[in-house]
């Protein structure tokens, strides 16, 4: 028989099981705000700009994944590696997801007539909003990269503490002045002060190994070049001396390389839980697409815990390329969310009526089967961290591309026949067939190894 005990005792000794407490307090806390977030959204703006809300939010999601999120993880995964951390390399890191954002700025203008309908009467001061959050969201990124590849996991947690304390703040008086640009106004603050707060830490870590190894003063950021206004433009020239002396160019190129499928599979991941929402919108209008939304958010509670434990699982396994820590992963999300899944399943009309006040059988059935499904992308998401320090990024992305084209065709096939239901179906079916795939993959072929 197994002893829990003993299994316990081995995730404490190992660190996993203390860094991921942390990330679970942060991301109870980041939901729970996430929850608030939409409820004073709703309460404010109302059924109309709630709705505005509900369908640009996956927009803007799915462009600070694709070209700010996919590079953390790899900057965590290669700083993993370093056996003498040189920060140096990251600097122009930084740079270029900056410029990115600025980039993909004109994309939040031209997605506005690519989807066309609705989208097309929205006013244009609230896609600036949208612009200037993407621009927010690189500093919040890095400096989470960074934390997380030197397992400075309870300072990285506090940056989501911080991210949405902000956005609460100020959330209230923004959208009571600018209505839904507010909204998008006080994301973007989040984003900001988080990151500032993230910097902060890795200073402070920066000056606290200093004072044992006065060496690594060489290695360490430019804060006074990063954060220089008359400087501000040499943030985007690429330092060959230091790149001469460290090889900063290849670690560059590695950590870039190494972070497009990322960038492309996490944005999948979000575009695949938000295809069924995209599609109802479409077909069905906004009012039930706010129905099903309160089931889709609260279903997401079951999901929460699989990024807590993934992202010190991330370093870990690259460090060691062992899939054992894959194996103990999954074991732990399934402890924590089995109970957290009987409760949403049991209790959904409780649910519903006491965190948005309705009585809708639809939704409730929804959230039952939606909570279902979040379980198995909570593995899937354990399995695709894993694939990424194994140096197998490129594996979750293909299999989240099948998994959006077989949503994306059940949403159409299922919707008009079942309502939002068939949007539930359809993100269970894809979200089983996709862990399957990737469960098969994890184990059977890397255990043998």
């Amino acid at each position: 028989m197994i002893n829990l005990q003993n299994i316990l005792n081995k995730f404490k000794k190992e660190g996993l099981f203390k860094d991921s407490f942390y990330m679970i307090f942060s991301n109870i806390y980041s939901k729970g705000m996430a929850y608030l977030f939409y409820f004073i959204v709703a309460l404010i703006l109302g059924a109309e700009g709630f709705g505005i809300l509900r369908g640009l939010l996956p927009i803007l999601d799915v462009l600070v994944i694709f070209f700010c999120s996919g590079i953390p993880p790899s900057i965590a995964k290669h700083i993993s590696e370093q056996k003498n951390i040189n920060y140096l390399w990251t600097i122009d890191i930084l740079k270029i997801m900056i410029l990115m954002a600025i980039f993909s700025f004109p994309i939040v203008f031209i997605l506005k007539y690519i989807l066309g309908g609705g989208y097309l009467n929205i006013d244009n001061t609230i896609y600036l909003t949208l612009g200037f959050t993407l621009i927010c969201a690189p500093i919040i990124a890095w400096s989470r990269g960074i934390l997380q590849g030197t397992l400075k996991i309870k300072q990285l947690s506090l940056t989501w503490v911080i991210e949405y304390t902000v956005k609460i703040i100020s959330l209230v008086i923004l959208v009571l002045l600018f209505g839904v640009a507010g909204a998008f106004i006080s994301i973007g603050l989040g984003y900001l002060f988080g990151g500032l707060i993230g910097c902060y830490f890795i200073k402070t870590n920066e000056n606290n190994k200093n004072n044992k190894d006065n060496e690594n003063n060489k290695n360490n950021i430019n804060w006074s070049r990063l954060l220089n206004i008359k400087n501000i433009l040499n943030l985007f020239k690429i330092n060959k001396n230091n790149n001469k002396n460290n090889n900063n160019i290849e670690i560059i190129k590695k950590v870039i390389l190494y972070g497009i499928p990322i960038a492309l599979g996490t944005a999948s991941y979000r575009l695949l839980n938000d295809l069924d929402s995209i599609v109802i919108m479409s077909l069905l209008g906004p009012i039930d697409n706010g129905i099903y939304g309160y089931a889709s958010l609260l279903s997401r509670v079951v999901f929460l815990f699989a990024s807590s434990i993934s992202i010190p699982l991330i370093p870990r396994i690259a460090k060691s390329k062992d899939i054992s820590y894959l194996k103990k992963g999954l074991l732990l999300n399934l402890i924590i969310i089995s109970p957290v899944l009987l409760i949403t399943i049991i209790f959904s009309d409780s649910l519903l009526s006491f965190f948005f006040g309705i009585n809708n059988i639809d939704s409730s059935n929804s959230l039952k089967i939606l909570s279902i499904s979040a379980g198995f992308m909570s593995s899937y998401t354990i399995c695709s961290s894993s694939l990424q320090g194994l140096g197998k990024a490129k594996i979750p992305l293909y299999i989240l591309f099948l998994g959006i084209i077989l949503n994306l065709l059940l949403n159409y096939m299922l919707i008009p026949i079942m309502g939002i239901v068939g949007g539930a179906y359809a993100t269970l079916i894809s979200s089983l067939s996709i862990f399957l795939i990737i469960i098969f993959y994890s184990l059977y072929r890397y255990s043998k190894n």
